[in-house]
């Protein structure tokens, strides 16, 4: 390309909605994280700068930083003989459960892409962005960094070989996204995941997550609401987000559809109809309710939305 620089704009996600652990995610409207990057003549990748919300928690060592990560590796695929200094501003807090570290890997491959001469394919794209989050969680996942990359509702198929299938979710789909103020490492939500589940547990997910994924492809809301319970993930970290059940019952009382924990947490995550009401009252009702118990509470009314994009000048 002829520009030395870009900026591009990365969705956040939630993973997992329910049965489909590391394998669902699906790309919200909002919030966004910010990434530019700009061209050097020396090569690697360096970051410049973090600013935004929970900035002091990202990285800026480019070995860790999930968005350094995944350009470097878009870089090395792409055999280019430049570097890049990127500049993030966070949208997305980190330690959410909302894909922050997802929306970074995404960006900072597709915004290492623009660069080369001959881009690389969207597959490649995720591929180095799962390499991103691997650096900062220490495992290979594409369930936040593959929505954020493709938007919409998106299916990791297969991890060897890595392969995804997007889907456009309902259009009638909202969805409120409450975070309360306290965070859930990745690394330490993982450590608590069962080694051994039952085989009644494991029918069960595989019956919530196919009934997902139909709902999902024909625009059955209803159907995709009645298709988010888990007996494995989410109660082996319910213990992690204080009063976990209680907000996600306030949730259901205000009108909505389904209530679950947004990854790895402490987002809770609740759909409701778009075409019934504006989704305002769930909002207030999770946000009242930890206000109330003294701890602070972000909240996002949104839906779905498209992949991460070039920003226009």
């Amino acid at each position: 390309m002829s520009s030395d620089r870009v900026t591009v704009r990365a969705p956040s996600t939630i993973a997992n909605l329910g049965a489909g652990f590391d394998v669902f995610g699906i790309a919200l409207k909002d919030p966004t994280d910010l990434i530019e990057a700009r061209r050097t003549s020396e090569k690697g990748v360096r970051v410049e700068k973090i600013e935004g919300i929970g900035a002091h928690a990202v990285t800026i060592e480019h070995t860790k930083n999930t968005a350094a990560v995944a350009a470097a590796k878009v870089l090395e695929m792409g055999n280019a003989d430049f570097g890049l200094t990127i500049t993030i501003k966070k949208g997305i807090r980190p330690c959410s459960g909302m894909g922050s570290s997802g929306a970074g890997a995404a960006g900072g491959a597709y915004a290492a892409n623009l660069f080369l001469e001959k881009p690389l394919s969207m597959d490649k794209l995720l591929y180095a962005a799962a390499k991103g989050e691997e650096a900062s969680s220490g495992s290979f996942h594409a369930d936040n960094c593959g929505p954020s990359l493709y938007g919409g509702f998106t299916i990791i198929r297969s991890y060897d070989p890595l392969e995804i299938v997007r889907v456009n979710p309902p259009k009638n789909l909202g969805i409120v996204a409450a975070l309360p103020g306290f965070a859930v490492p990745t690394k330490e939500a993982r450590k608590v995941l069962p080694r051994h589940v039952e085989l009644k547990d494991f029918i069960f997910q595989i019956g919530q997550a196919s009934s997902f994924v139909a709902g999902m492809a024909s625009g059955d809301l209803d159907l995709v609401a009645r298709s988010v319970k888990d007996k494995i993930i989410e109660p082996a970290r319910a213990p992690l987000i204080p009063h976990l059940r209680e907000a996600e019952e306030s949730a259901k009382k205000a009108g909505a559809l389904a209530s679950f924990l947004g990854g790895s947490g402490p987002c809770i995550c609740s759909f409701f109809d778009l075409e019934k009401m504006d989704g305002t009252a769930i909002g207030d009702a999770v946000q009242s309710f930890y206000e109330s118990r003294g701890v602070e509470c972000l909240c996002w009314i949104t839906t779905w939305g498209e992949g991460v994009r070039k920003e226009s000048r």
